[in-house]
C-alpha cells in the first residue's frame, strides 16, 4: 500500500470523520436516541414571540358595558364602570393547558425523532462500511487503486449524510415556524371573538419574569380563556 492510501484509511477510520451530529440533536451522536425531556423549541419560540413582540395580544376601543355572568367578575366589573378596561391571560398557563399546544408539541417531537432515526440509521451503515474498508486494507485484500476508489465513495456517502442532516434540521425549523404562526393566529382569533362579549380595551399576555412586572389577580381571565379555547378546539376536532 502507498503512504497516500494509508493516510486516507486513517482518515476514514477516525471518529472525527465518522461522527455525524445533527443540528437538531446538538448534545448527542445520531446513533443515540434523543432524551425525551429536552426543552421544547415550539414552546420556547412561542413564549418569545408573545413576550417580546406580542405583549398586547389584542386591542379594542371601548364601545359599551360588558355583561357579567361567569367567573371573571373582577375584570368585567371594571368594564361595567365605563373606565378603561384591562384583562390579562397567563401565557405559561395557555402553553401548558391549551390542547392545541399539546398536539403541536407531540407532532413536532414525533417528527424530530423520525428524522433523527433516519440520519442515525444511515450513519450506522456508513460506520460499518468504513470499518470493513479498514479491515480489508489491513489484510491487504484490495489494491491501492481499489482502496482509493472505495475511499472516494465513502467520502461521498458521508457528505450525503451531512446534507441529509442539514436538510432535516431546516425542515424541523420550518415546521416550528409554521406551528408558531398557527398557534398565535388561533389565540388571536379566539381573543377577538372572546372580546365581543366583554369589550376590554386591552387583553395582555402575562408571564412571570416578563415585561409585565405586576398584575392584579382580579383582572386574570386565564382560566376562562383556556376553558373556552379548549371547548372551541374540541368542537373543531370532533372532541379529540
Amino acid at each position: 500500500m502507498t503512504e497516500e492510501t494509508n493516510n486516507a484509511i486513517e482518515n476514514i477510520a477516525t471518529p472525527e470523520n465518522t461522527a455525524i451530529k445533527p443540528e437538531f440533536v446538538p448534545t448527542q451522536e445520531p446513533t443515540t436516541p434523543a432524551p425525551t425531556n429536552k426543552a421544547n423549541p415550539l414552546l420556547l419560540a412561542f413564549n418569545a414571540l408573545l413576550l417580546v413582540g406580542l405583549v398586547v395580544l389584542y386591542i379594542l376601543h371601548f364601545t359599551g358595558a360588558g355583561k357579567s355572568g361567569n367567573s371573571i367578575g373582577g375584570a368585567v366589573a371594571k368594564a361595567n364602570k365605563g373606565s378603561i378596561s384591562v384583562a390579562f391571560v397567563n401565557n405559561d398557563s395557555i402553553l401548558g393547558s391549551y390542547e392545541l399546544v399539546k398536539k403541536m408539541r407531540a407532532d413536532l417531537e414525533a417528527k424530530g425523532k423520525r428524522l433523527e432515526g433516519e440520519v442515525a440509521s444511515k450513519q450506522q451503515a456508513f460506520e460499518k462500511d468504513a470499518a470493513y474498508f479498514q479491515d480489508q486494507v489491513a489484510k491487504k485484500s484490495i489494491s491501492d487503486q481499489s482502496a482509493q476508489e472505495i475511499y472516494g465513495q465513502l467520502q461521498q456517502n458521508q457528505k450525503a449524510i451531512y446534507d441529509l442532516r442539514d436538510r432535516y434540521a431546516a425542515e424541523l425549523q420550518q415546521s416550528e415556524m409554521d406551528m408558531n404562526v398557527a398557534l398565535i393566529d388561533s389565540v388571536m382569533n379566539f381573543l377577538k371573538r372572546y372580546n365581543d362579549k366583554y369589550k376590554f380595551d386591552y387583553i395582555l399576555g402575562f408571564t412571570k419574569g416578563g415585561n409585565i412586572l405586576f398584575a392584579n389577580d382580579t383582572l386574570d381571565v386565564t382560566n376562562d380563556v383556556i376553558k373556552e379555547l379548549n371547548i372551541a378546539y374540541k368542537e373543531k376536532h370532533g372532541g379529540k
